[in-house]
């Protein structure tokens, strides 16, 4: 009785697979679900950041162009700040790109002093819409959209910080993996019991293997999004759709009052240069 041969019945096991088959294909659609809504968060850094742009330079940049200039580089620093939030990246890295986007040192200062650099950038949006609006120089309108616009950025830093901090949990990951490895375990006896010789049970054992153990990992790869998505190309982008706000303005409309008082080239420059861009490498941005 005790010798004689113990067997595993494929019908016993396929009860199992379906349950495993079940439990990886929630785990990868919720880890495809963080996928989806990270690259959709993520997107809207361009959108905002250009909205927020095009904003200061029809309204603020016609009353006080050094100003809208000195927002204009703390705009197009957000998306590395975020990327570097995003990413964990070194104090020293992003130090070299704040300080070279951001020539005023107390700008630059206050921005790494910052525990959230880009609710850092935020803020000191929000104080120039206070200040304009205190001086009169934007109407109610204007501030409402500025504010608005203010409010988009810091709502993506929210949604992008939910995503990170909040992982598929933890037991149901724990579970699935030891779910997977009883199943893949018992499936090469199972085989050969069932009258496979050892070279099917092996390349059968193998596929399924392959195949489960793949998506399985897939769904601990997309499980921190952040890691895979374009960032540093998003990042680029924002910051040249930041810059083509002001070097690209239209030209006045028929009848409008153009302010003739000019702003000299050594004081726009000292916010606004084209060679700022040659002082950070590509692999500092990356």
């Amino acid at each position: 009785h005790l010798l004689k041969r113990r067997t595993i019945p494929l019908t016993s096991l396929g009860i199992i697979s379906t349950f495993v088959a079940f439990l990886l294909t929630m785990r990868s659609n919720m880890a495809l679900g963080r996928l989806d809504e990270a690259r959709k968060a993520w997107s809207k850094v361009v959108l905002h950041t250009r909205e927020m742009a095009h904003l200061t330079s029809a309204f603020i940049y016609p009353s006080d162009k050094p100003l809208a200039l000195m927002l204009a580089r703390h705009i197009a620093c957000f998306g590395w700040l975020l990327k570097s939030q995003l990413r964990f990246v070194s104090e020293e890295d992003i130090a070299d790109v704040v300080n070279t986007m951001l020539p005023n040192k107390n700008d630059a200062n206050y921005v790494l002093s910052q525990r959230q650099k880009p609710l850092a950038v935020v803020m000191r949006m929000r104080q120039v819409i206070h200040y304009m609006g205190k001086q009169h120089k934007l109407t109610t309108a204007e501030e409402i959209a500025l504010d608005h616009t203010a409010h988009s950025l810091s709502e993506i830093i929210t949604s992008t910080g939910r995503i990170r901090a909040s992982p598929i949990p933890t037991l149901y990951t724990s579970h699935s993996s030891r779910l997977l490895i009883f199943y893949l375990l018992s499936l090469p006896p199972a085989l050969h019991w069932s009258g496979l010789d050892g070279v099917s049970t092996t390349v059968v054992t193998w596929v399924v293997g392959f195949a489960m153990l793949g998506l399985d990992e897939l769904s601990h790869i997309f499980e921190q999004p952040f890691r895979l998505m374009p960032m540093y190309q998003i990042s680029k982008r924002s910051m040249l759709a930041v810059a083509d706000a002001f070097t690209c303005r239209p030209p006045p409309l028929s009848g409008e009052k153009v302010d003739d008082e000019k702003t000299s080239q050594k004081q726009l420059t000292t916010y606004w240069k084209e060679s700022d861009a040659i002082q950070v490498s590509d692999d500092t941005m990356e």
